[in-house]
């Protein structure tokens, strides 16, 4: 059973939340290389910092959320290569990234879970006057979506909110809606690798805004999909818990297997 209210009071301390954020340095922030795949070499602050000075500098960005799964299919297609290259910001908020690159000799950070990164963007954007809009998932489930992030954030600016499942006509009314709304922020949760593809398509239709492919998030914060247990997420375990409970993404999780012996083949063999 779905929770019809899910509370995210956890990501409101009471600090100076932009004291503490206009005190992260950017100066060593790179990237590192995995499997012929970057990705962002930052913290979780110095992602959300990032993001910042996306919306004050303007143009229109892309950020990917990356997962084991996700950067095996990006190996292995080339139109998603492209896309990629063209993100300005990939994000390791698999698990299995951070342990690949240390693996590999060339260490990330951290890892930067999908819900607690999106939940800090939210956060600031309250801050900051930050607007937002929500694409993706059944109607229903973006309306609470809608409804929780208010409860959480009662000042937060959402300027629209849309469904997922629309056809080709109706895409362009809502790549419209977007467009009127001037959103700083734009979760796009369509599911992978359609997000990413939606993104690279109508980002310039957009004059000053950041879109990120979130995944099922918009599920997770409607309350509709669980999040996963403390036992999975402290382990980085979430992935295989999403698989177990859902085995009709078995597929996803054989792509997984062999994206890990694809990093202890190159960790042996050099390539």
């Amino acid at each position: 059973m779905a929770n019809d209210y899910v509370y995210y009071d956890s990501w409101k301390e009471d600090r100076d939340i932009i004291l503490e954020y206009n005190q992260v340095k950017l100066e060593d922030a790179n990237v590192v290389n995995i499997l012929g795949t970057g990705v962002d070499n930052v913290s979780r602050s110095q992602a959300i910092v990032k993001v910042m000075k996306m919306i004050e500098t303007g143009g229109t960005h892309h950020i990917i959320l990356l997962n084991p799964y996700k950067l095996q299919r990006y190996r292995s297609n080339t139109d998603l290569q492209l896309i990629s290259s063209r993100a300005s910001m990939r994000i390791a908020s698999g698990a299995g990234l951070k342990w690949a690159a240390g693996f590999l000799k060339t260490p990330l950070k951290e890892r930067i879970p999908a819900i607690s990164f999106l939940m800090d963007l939210v956060r600031i954007a309250e801050i900051k006057e930050y607007s937002i809009f929500l694409v993706g998932a059944r109607p229903e489930i973006v309306e609470r979506t809608f409804s929780n992030i208010h409860r959480s954030f009662p000042k937060i600016r959402i300027v629209g909110r849309h469904g997922g499942y629309f056809n080709l006509e109706r895409e362009k009314s809502v790549v419209e809606a977007i467009r009127k709304s001037n959103a700083n922020i734009i979760f796009v949760g369509l599911g992978f690798p359609r997000e990413d593809r939606w993104i690279d398509i109508y980002r310039h239709e957009f004059r000053n805004a950041v879109l990120i492919g979130v995944g099922g998030a918009i599920d997770i914060i409607s309350g509709e999909i669980r999040k996963a247990p403390a036992i999975f997420m402290d382990r980085g375990l979430d992935w295989f818990y999403r698989i177990i409970t859902r085995p009709w993404r078995l597929g996803r999780l054989l792509r997984v297997i062999f994206y890990f012996l694809r990093v202890v083949f190159k960790r042996v063999f050099g390539r």
